[in-house]
């Protein structure tokens, strides 16, 4: 049917703004499926390159990658180092989504924990332009590792345990960032990934006939031991959280128990020795440097019994008395825990200093040329220095001494051993110490409002009583509160041991050794000397009253050291590490390693 009269303007015009909602898009887009996909899981350009270069170009990353293996490693030792080489050699940041967002969280972790890393590499080779301070590698890092698993990642039907080692990384840097609520929710994520994977648990072999774990993939010891690593690894962590006052329900980690136990400690070999269908033998001679890292869990291992109480109804429910026996179960326990350990972890805490120099070193020290652990010999130089470093750089020195690297890496697990057992030491004895006090207080209230009634009852009965008699019975009870025993003894002379021996471990530790542990370090001996220094005066020991001076200093250099160190934004200004900052942090180094040397000399 024709159309009469000329065309409706108005109704044409609907129609052409119809049109491109009824027909298809013929605009260009992704030429597959595949394109496709990482369109919409990545929500950007399929074209954008998402490579390890997102994070920082290519040779600082080299450089980044063999710091992480050689300072972090030893205190998180996963991923797999062989495994992870080959890759990052190969490029799989080009190709593998899952181990870009790993090499990032590694990094992350790295400059998180150890700033002073990245910032010497950016300086000599790009300047500071690039990434003005630590927080801002950070967040890229951050930012990367989260692009690259995409708005999808949720939705994928399986997890893997680089996925866990991921979520790790990033929560590790952003507590060492002070970020406590983006901490907590990787943290959670992580145990959450591994309780999926089966790793808090012994595994369940299944059918040996087909050689299958209850996890369904083919048997791959590389992946079960990286799986129980991570496991363990948040194991201490949320151990030690506690000891810092983070209550247990934060991240619940309940105690093993028969019905559920824990999985196995990691094979004490290296990774270069764990393939995927075989794990051989530790060289003999050799000290895997796993076997530093389960010494540190078998500290944090004797918590489970307090912690099991805590978290069903509460040790101050149980009687006074079966409280102090089971502090000082835990206290012995954690003693006996030293015992046995190879003396290339082995710290003396019981030999005395001389000519400025720590001999609590040990046998190690004795072992190797002295230089390497005195100021004269291979150190961290300050990032001063613009271009190339000297020739006496530590990291120089172990990438053509391999040996060299095996030993700083037992200097920093000694380092945190020595930190960690000190710490649960110290915790015990102060658990007890307070709640032998509210004993002591309760029971004088109770003799107190003992001798009210019994006044009040002789008074009503047309007696009196006398004010000697009313002495004699108050100092009878008094004495009885405050009758000393054998573990109250034995927690006393404790705690004049935990000053002696962190006085001993403070004058011991170089920087080098406490410097990568990052914040976990310092907040643990940070922990111990503030409770010494602001302790009550009557629970201060000969030793501790001596010994309260240096302490102080000592926990003086350690705050200012945890506020400066860390790749906080909390630096007044644009956020960019300024020359007086990055000044003010050496000094604070040069104050330790002084309070040290005097602590040294002063014996």
């Amino acid at each position: 049917m024709k159309r009469r009269g000329p065309p409706n303007k108005h109704a044409e015009a609907a129609k052409a703004a119809k049109r491109p909602r009824l027909e298809p898009n013929l605009s260009p887009g992704p030429h597959n499926a595949a394109e496709t996909l990482i369109s919409i899981a990545g929500a950007q350009d399929p074209h954008t390159i998402l490579d390890a270069e997102s994070i920082a170009p290519m040779p600082v990353l080299v450089l980044l990658v063999d710091d992480f293996f050689t300072y972090i490693h030893p205190l998180a030792p996963f991923p797999h180092e062989p495994t992870f080489r080959a890759s990052f050699a190969n490029r799989e940041d080009r190709t593998s989504r899952e181990f870009l967002a790993l090499l990032a969280s590694m990094i992350s972790a790295l400059v998180a924990s150890f700033p002073r890393t990245a910032r010497l590499h950016l300086k000599a080779q790009h300047g500071m332009n690039l990434f003005p301070k630590a927080i801002t590698l950070i967040e890229r890092c951050r930012s990367v590792a989260l692009e690259a698993r995409g708005s999808m990642f949720y939705s994928k039907e399986d997890v893997t345990v680089y996925d866990a080692a991921t979520s790790y990384f990033l929560g590790l840097a952003a507590g060492y960032s002070m970020q406590w609520k983006i901490c907590r929710r990787f943290m959670t994520e992580t145990m959450s990934f591994i309780r999926e994977l089966g790793y808090h648990k012994p595994p369940d072999l299944g059918s040996s006939m087909f050689g299958v774990t209850y996890r369904g993939p083919a048997f791959d010891h590389v992946r079960d031991q990286i799986g129980k690593r991570i496991f363990w690894v948040m194991f201490l962590g949320v151990r030690s959280m506690a000891q810092l006052g983070a209550p247990h329900a934060e991240i619940v980690m309940p105690p093993p128990t028969p019905t559920e136990p824990y999985p196995e400690l990691p094979v004490e070999v290296d990774d270069a020795f764990i393939l995927p269908h075989q794990i051989l033998g530790q060289p003999q001679g050799v000290v895997s440097l796993l076997t530093g890292f389960n010494q540190g869990i078998k500290i944090y291992m004797t918590m489970n019994g307090l912690v099991s109480v805590e978290l069903s109804y509460g040790i101050t429910t149980l009687p006074f008395q079966d409280q102090r026996v089971m502090l000082d179960e835990c206290l012995q326990a954690v003693k006996q825990v030293m015992d046995g350990l190879p003396s290339e972890l082995t710290l003396d805490l019981h030999t005395t200093a001389s000519n400025g120099n720590a001999s609590g070193l040990g046998r190690l020290a004795r072992a190797v040329p002295q230089d390497i652990f005195t100021n004269t010999g291979y150190e961290y130089y300050p990032p001063a220095y613009p271009a190339n470093q000297p020739a006496t750089d530590i990291r120089h020195a172990i990438e053509n001494q391999p040996e060299r690297r095996r030993l700083l890496q037992y200097e920093i697990q000694k380092a945190n051993i020595y930190a960690s057992q000190l710490a649960t030491r110290s915790y015990y004895v102060e658990r007890y110490l307070n709640l032998r006090d509210a004993h002591r207080e309760h029971t004088r209230v109770q003799a107190a409002q003992a001798i009210q009634a019994f006044a009040a009852e002789t008074s009503a009965n047309g007696g009196s009583i006398s004010d000697n008699s009313k002495s004699v019975a108050a100092a009878a009870l008094h004495a009885a509160a405050e009758q000393t025993d054998p573990i109250d003894a034995s927690m006393s002379a404790e705690r004049e041991l935990i000053v002696q021996n962190l006085l001993t471990v403070l004058g011991s530790i170089s920087q080098r050794n406490l410097e990568p542990n990052g914040a976990s370090l310092i907040n643990k001996i940070r922990q111990v000397a503030s409770t010494l220094v602001n302790d009550a005066p009557e629970r201060k020991g000969p030793m501790a009253i001596r010994a309260e001076e240096p302490l102080s200093q000592f926990l003086d250099v350690l705050t200012r050291l945890e506020k400066t160190g860390q790749g906080n934004a909390s630096v007044p200004g644009d956020g960019t590490m300024t020359p007086q900052v990055e000044e003010q942090e050496l000094r604070n180094w040069a104050d330790l390693r002084d309070h040290q040397i005097r602590f040294l000399q002063n014996g």
